[in-house]
């Protein structure tokens, strides 16, 4: 009996001709969670700074504490990669957060984190040692004006000798300076003494390897002084420059490093910033690191998406949610595969529930498909030892027995297929009920208000993002239904789907009423939550397509 191993780390949610793709890096996402929420809760300072474990070096906080994250755009491009922006500047911007700033608004919606290098130490993955260039305490208007990849002063020269600064005791010592260095500022008390006004373009930024500027930028950041600059708050987002790897627009070499994708929940908000090429328009996080995951995946590297998430408590910044992931990132161990060559998640848009539904690809063995009536119940208990344990089924078979139920009647019904599509959300029907249905049987999500409902994804034409609709049919009752009653049975129907993420509270409500009143006789009514909530007056003049 010919048997092969499978390791069952982490496998791609893509169609069965991806399956085969090569992960390189594949870290457990719990523990990338634990030590993202610990590293932003683990306050040190420079009293007690970190240290590369190899020499004992001082280096900046963000060696061993807080998250570095970048916050970027998706689009038709590697999201590692370059802006010419970047490229002409040498260095790319993060920001670097912790419990102990108030930072609770970022340029965008959705981004990546750095690992830090303690963690790449302890977890024996590639280090990055180098790169870290400076941090200003507030975003400070980087460009080219800007000396030393933007962290000189305002369109004015840095002395010679001064940059890098002299004496740097650390690997990085080639790279870091701080222009508050030149500028007589080792305090924040001296700081917020020197910048009363145009705080923006005339701050000067703190040395990414001083452990005591790091203290001084948390001091400043939080503690600012009197002014009246709208980026100058506390809960605004700090300005970290890191180098670029390369001075083309390869940005590959980050991605041994990148430890998790996140987005925040509460946010949509696209912040204007330099090298721009497209007006700014709400977004849907979600959707964009969803994005990110799969073009990290397609390069070997599985990392989770995480939720993060200013409005909870400290120590539970970061969350994990299997149903925010389009990878499956699985279980570990080796399972002795007999019957089963693959097993693979893939998430789809159902037509049937109108949503997007998880799908086990399964594909047999030469023996599993000889053997597959008379060997079905071991089949069948070697596919769930395989992918049993996956959140995808564990959380959303919510109809005990249909994936066996489905199993057997794709075997009985259709068994000369050589790849089996088995769905947990799927409800057990009788046997004959599910081979009636082809072996897919679903139950519809309608009302008596509403008849049918389902989304779909489509570019907008404004931003030439990919966006999620709600089409609704309602029914002649739900067409004169009060409007609260109707919204409450759409809301029922579709409110908990990952697509409805509202780009401002309200949004979907505006919508449907404005559907309802002003074109009630409409066969079908189309909502889509990316788009702003704009009062009713504003939504009913625009169609009821607010912008």
């Amino acid at each position: 009996m010919h048997k092969h191993p499978l390791a069952i780390a982490l496998l791609l949610c893509l169609p069965a001709a991806h399956a085969a793709q090569s992960v390189t890096s594949a870290l457990d996402p719990a523990h990338a969670l634990e030590r993202i929420n610990r590293n932003y809760n683990t306050v040190i300072s420079a009293a007690a700074p970190c240290k590369e474990p190899d020499t004992g070096a001082p280096r900046g906080h963000n060696y061993c504490s807080g998250v570095t994250v970048r916050m970027v755009d998706d689009g038709p491009f590697n999201f590692w990669d370059y802006s010419e922006f970047a490229k002409k500047l040498g260095a790319s911007s993060f920001t670097w957060i912790r419990k102990d700033l108030s930072i609770s608004k970022l340029v965008r919606p959705a981004g990546f984190i750095l690992r830090t290098p303690a963690d790449a130490w302890a977890l024996k993955q590639p280090v990055m040692e180098t790169g870290y260039l400076c941090i200003f305490a507030f975003d400070g208007y980087t460009g080219t004006e800007r000396q030393w990849h933007g962290c000189g002063l305002y369109n004015q020269p840095i002395p010679a000798g001064a940059a890098p600064t002299p004496n740097q005791p650390n690997k990085n010592r080639n790279l870091a300076f701080g222009s508050c260095d030149i500028s007589g500022v080792d305090t924040a008390g001296q700081w917020r003494a020197k910048y009363r006004n145009g705080i923006q373009q005339g701050q000067c930024s703190w040395n990414a390897e001083q452990p005591a500027d790091w203290d001084a930028m948390i001091d400043v950041h939080q503690n600012p002084g009197k002014q009246g600059e709208a980026w100058i708050a506390k809960d605004q987002f700090n300005e970290f420059l890191i180098r670029t790897a390369t001075d083309t627009g390869d940005g590959s070499a980050r991605l041994p490093h990148i430890d998790a994708l996140v987005y925040d929940p509460n946010s949509t908000f696209v912040a204007p910033t330099r090298g721009d090429v497209k007006r700014p328009v709400p977004t849907n996080g979600l959707e964009v690191a969803r994005s990110f995951q799969r073009k990290l995946f397609a390069q070997g590297y599985a990392v989770p998406v995480l939720r993060m998430d200013f409005q909870q408590p400290a120590e539970n910044r970061f969350a994990y949610l299997a149903n925010d992931q389009v990878v499956s990132l699985g279980i570990s161990g080796v399972i002795e595969q007999t019957y089963i060559q693959s097993a693979n998640w893939e998430l789809r848009l159902d037509p049937g529930s109108g949503r997007q539904e998880w799908t086990l690809v399964v594909i047999p063995t030469a023996l599993g498909k000889a053997r597959q009536a008379s060997d079905q119940q071991a089949l069948y208990a070697e596919l769930f030892s395989l992918r049993g344990a996956d959140p995808q089924w564990q959380q959303h078979e919510t109809s005990a027995g249909s994936m066996r139920q489905q199993l057997a009647c794709l075997i009985g019904n259709y068994p000369a297929k050589s790849q089996w599509n088995i769905e947990p959300f799927r409800p057990k029907v009788s046997d004959s009920e599910a081979a009636k249905a082809g072996c897919n049987p679903f139950a519809p999500t309608t009302s008596g208000l509403i008849a049918a409902s389902s989304w779909s994804q489509f570019k907008d034409s404004v931003s030439g993002r990919q966006v999620w609709g709600l089409r609704v049919v309602p029914t002649a009752a739900g067409r004169t239904a009060p409007g609260e009653q109707l919204y409450a049975e759409l809301l029922r129907l579709r409110g908990n789907d990952p697509q409805w993420q509202e780009g401002g509270p309200g949004s979907m409500r505006e919508q449907l009423d404005c559907l309802q009143n002003n074109y009630r006789a409409k066969a079908e009514w189309n909502l889509e939550p990316y788009r702003p909530a704009a009062g009713k007056e504003q939504t009913r003049a625009q169609g009821c397509n607010p912008v």
